[in-house]
């Protein structure tokens, strides 16, 4: 067996339906493997790889099977990090396969020479060199089980450019796919989280990405209806508890924060942190005034590198709340009232400010009507992207989440460039739902040239453009915190309408309300991949918890 006849072998055993990559000399020999099992494998061959890694990212993120990229040694690998770095700090499981140097170039310091195992090793959960073709299957099981151990995330295998034409005795009874159990739920943990809960006077609970991960949302929904406790969520948790239901406040912290949220996590005696810690992200920065006791309940063993006093249980968010459901249960205690009402004048001014901005008729023409109207006319289980900057925050205030896994955005590494490569991978792992990408036009600029791929592949995905020749949340803070000094946040872009057309893609141009539900309507029933420009005013500022924004920026 060859090297690449190996590894496609183990990527076969691993479920892996599709790789995604950008070809070079060092890797030419696996893609040739691939090509041997096409009928089971699909490539995608994208134009950057950042984009690439994203995409697998991305399947990693909805299916929790590692997502797989492959990229060509030293330069390719370099490109495809910022992708991986947004998976480790989103936990999401990727298997990067990275060509290198022949084995007896080795240490020359030629072309294309980089110690990937040493550069990735603080991006990584971790990273692994293949000396020897026979080495591969073990190399592989060691790869799989750190990519899912714990909350999961990135790993990387360099492998040698001679060993995927070498030919050796290669077993595959060394490959074990076996997922690790995680950690036990101890039942004095349990019942010290149930008690806070029922002696607290205003508890809440704040659900991450580990409740979505883990499929926990019926158990959560479940415990909070039974001792009515107010939800809040991180960027990764949204939809674990539908947000048009009565006890979810929505998501907290930076970058798309509600007020009720933040202002519950303020007023809390009692935060239950699960699937989640609590972070700078949830806080602004450690800013927002939290004097709660936290017990956080995550499979990271983060918890000691935040700046607030939190009790740590290392468990799988699913396992420990069907046990606390089961706690619960079993106290013969009258649940009490919520404390969610006195939170009522915070949600009715939200609201408020949330019906004025997206109102059909307001000058000038704003992004959240559209996103709103978008809102209303997407399916349960559409699945949106975003990608990073002031663009983000209409779709978070405009378009509720109402299952997990259905808003996918770079949240704890915050890098442009995610929104329209993970549009790209959620539509291939579901090509049956709806997958609009919401983009800044700087975001989009970034990844831009993989329209081609949409077109190629015939990935019917959606691009909503909001553009407004501007990274403005930059040129936004630059008006306030510096004098109006605005330097190196303002530029020119194409015809995004002639661009999608020139890839081949169909595009239409919104300036004002009037033939935005028209618009989106034949966006929608196109076929294939469709582009919408949405021309916007650099003064339009969604709505976002100001006060939150202006302490953490020192302001």
């Amino acid at each position: 067996m060859t090297g690449a006849e190996a590894l496609v072998a183990c990527l076969k055993a691993m479920g892996t339906r599709r790789v995604y990559g950008v070809i070079g000399t060092s890797i030419v020999g696996f893609l040739d493997g691939l090509y041997q099992a096409r009928d089971t494998i699909r490539y995608i061959s994208c134009r950057h790889e950042q984009v690439a890694a994203s995409m697998a990212d991305a399947e990693g993120r909805l299916t929790r099977r590692p997502g797989v990229v492959a990229v060509h040694s030293g330069p390719g690998a370099l490109n495809a990090m910022i992708g991986l770095a947004n998976a480790a700090k989103d936990c999401s499981p990727v298997i990067a396969i990275t060509g290198a140097i022949k084995r007896r170039l080795q240490g020359c310091d030629g072309m294309l020479e980089l110690d990937h195992v040493r550069v990735f090793r603080p991006v990584c959960r971790a990273t692994f060199r293949v000396e020897a073709t026979y080495e591969i299957p073990a190399v592989f099981t060691e790869a799989y089980k750190a990519a899912t151990r714990g909350p999961g995330g990135p790993v990387l295998i360099e492998v040698p450019e001679d060993i995927w034409g070498d030919r050796d005795d290669v077993t595959l009874d060394a490959l074990d796919l076996t997922p690790e159990p995680p950690p036990p739920v101890e039942e004095e943990a349990v019942r010290r989280v149930a008690e806070c809960l029922l002696h607290s006077a205003r508890p809440v609970i704040l659900a991450g990405g580990g409740v979505a991960y883990s499929g926990g949302e019926d158990l959560l929904k479940q415990l909070v209806e039974r001792w009515p406790i107010p939800v809040a969520t991180t960027g990764n948790g949204r939809g674990v508890l539908p947000e048009h239901h009565p006890l979810s406040l929505g998501r907290a912290g930076y970058a798309g924060g509600t007020p009720m949220a933040d202002e519950a996590l303020k007023r809390a005696d009692f935060i239950l942190a699960i699937g989640c810690t609590i972070s700078d992200m949830t806080t602004y920065e450690y800013t927002w005034p939290i004097q709660a006791d936290i017990i956080a309940v995550n499979l990271d063993a983060d918890n000691d590198q935040k700046k607030l006093p939190i009790t740590a249980i290392a468990a799988d968010a699913r396992a420990f709340l069907a046990a606390l459901v089961d706690a619960v249960a079993s106290l013969s205690v009258e649940p009490r009232p919520t404390w969610i009402d006195e939170l009522a004048p915070v949600r009715t001014m939200w609201e408020n400010l949330l019906q004025s901005m997206r109102a059909p008729d307001r000058r000038p023409f704003s992004p959240a009507y559209v996103c709103h109207l978008l809102g209303q006319m997407l399916p349960e289980d559409a699945i949106i992207t975003v990608g990073a900057g002031m663009h983000l925050l209409y779709p978070s205030d405009f378009i509720p989440c109402r299952r997990p896994r259905t808003f996918l955005a770079a949240v704890n590494f915050g890098a442009m460039g995610f929104g329209f490569p993970a549009a790209l991978g959620a539509k291939l792992v579901y090509p049956e739902r709806t997958v609009i990408a919401v983009l800044g036009d700087g975001d989009f600029m970034m990844t831009v040239q993989d329209l081609e791929t949409a077109v190629r592949e015939n990935i019917a995905v959606k691009i909503l453009v909001i553009n407004d020749n501007a990274y403005r949340v930059l040129a936004f803070r630059q008006r306030v915190q510096y004098q109006g000094r605005v330097h190196g946040s303002v530029h020119q872009n194409p015809d995004f309408v002639r661009l999608a057309e020139s890839f081949g893609i169909k595009g239409w141009r919104l300036t004002t309300s009037d033939e935005v539900e028209t618009v989106l309507s034949e966006a929608l029933a196109l076929e294939g991949p469709a582009l919408v420009e949405v021309v916007t005013d650099p003064e339009d500022i969604p709505p976002t918890n100001l006060e939150a924004v202006m302490r953490m920026s020192g302001m």
